[in-house]
């Protein structure tokens, strides 16, 4: 009689990887990355470093947070570019340097882009028009609002907003990481409670979610204004990295949004993805414009490169779908 199996056997092991192996890809990617980069520049590895690319990539990472949690549950969230232009003009423009006046401007932006948030999705399930149209439109309108409030780019954000949330804790720790670890726990309590439950379900099964007696209206508008917060939060936080405004600033984050999302794993169908995969997929899309200059290349190709990966994660991802029936991913 042969020896039983354990639970920490091969063949163990080997059934639950097969069974999720999409998953890794996007930190095999990373990895790969971040191996490659070390090489590049081999002496420039340290804490200090680590805290230039957290506050490279904080950006793109808070308003790919929201698009992920969207995408998740079917949907897709395009004004995210326009309440980045908004908030980015708006805290440049009216923040002073009284803390009274830091704190007032910084609640006002957040509560500018729920609000944003809320209403696309109060339009979405009211009128049931498709979310690209609506959020095509918001993101026109509040882009048109963005220049409204500032026409060209300028603005002074305050001296000490700037170095809070550019700065070290203790002199060593970068601000942006610990509010990357924050995201992170932020994902790992949400997935667990039954709001992040619903919004698995109804991005995996709309009809069968509100057969089964969940407000599905309630959770699109609560998501979407996660979305918005989000990426007032991106804005906020971009007004210190740049210390300037400006009413085009949000932009560029609409495609790189989505690419980070679907290069972590979120899937463009809804019901499957997750937000430390997407800020996998930031760091990656950050990595590759490294890696172009430290190479000498131009950074003309890094958009074909991009747009390359971006091709090859949603190719993993439809095959991943078809053989598996949708995990749920990191």
């Amino acid at each position: 009689m042969g020896k039983p199996e354990t639970s920490f056997s091969a063949g163990a092991i080997w059934r639950i990887v097969r069974g999720k192996w999409i998953v890794f890809v996007p930190y095999i990617i990373f990895l790969s990355l971040f191996v490659f980069t070390t090489i590049l520049q081999p002496k420039s590895f340290n804490l200090n470093w680590i805290g230039i690319k957290t506050d490279a990539v904080l950006t793109l990472i808070l308003v790919t947070m929201g698009q992920t949690l969207v995408l998740i549950m079917g949907g897709i969230d395009l004004s995210v570019g326009g309440i980045i232009c908004l908030t980015n003009s708006v805290a440049a423009l009216y923040m002073n340097n009284s803390t009274g006046s830091i704190l007032t401007m910084s609640i006002a932006v957040l509560a500018i882009g729920a609000f944003i948030g809320a209403i696309n999705g109060l339009i979405i399930v009211k009128t049931r028009l498709q979310p690209f149209i609506v959020t095509l439109v918001s993101w026109s309108v509040w882009g048109g609002v963005a220049f409204w409030v500032l026409p060209t780019d300028g603005g002074t954000p305050p001296a000490k907003f700037i170095d809070f949330l550019l700065g070290r804790i203790i002199g060593i720790i970068p601000v942006s990481l610990i509010i990357i670890i924050l995201a992170i726990l932020f994902w790992l309590y949400l997935k667990n409670t039954s709001f992040g439950v619903s919004i698995f379900a109804v991005g995996s099964n709309e009809k069968a979610v509100y057969l089964n007696g969940i407000n599905v209206d309630r959770v699109k508008i609560v998501v979407y204004s996660l979305s918005g917060l989000f990426a007032a939060t991106a804005g906020l936080y971009r007004t210190a990295q740049v210390a300037s405004g400006s009413p085009v600033a949000g932009n560029d984050y609409i495609m790189t949004s989505l690419a980070a999302a679907v290069i972590g794993g979120t899937s463009l169908s809804g019901g499957n993805g997750g937000i430390m995969g997407s800020i996998v997929g930031a760091f990656i899309l950050k990595m590759i414009n490294d890696i172009l200059i430290f190479a000498g290349v131009s950074s003309y190709w890094s958009a074909l490169f991009q747009g390359c990966l971006l091709i090859v994660a949603v190719a993993i991802g439809s095959i991943a779908a078809m053989r598996e029936g949708g995990e749920v991913y990191l």
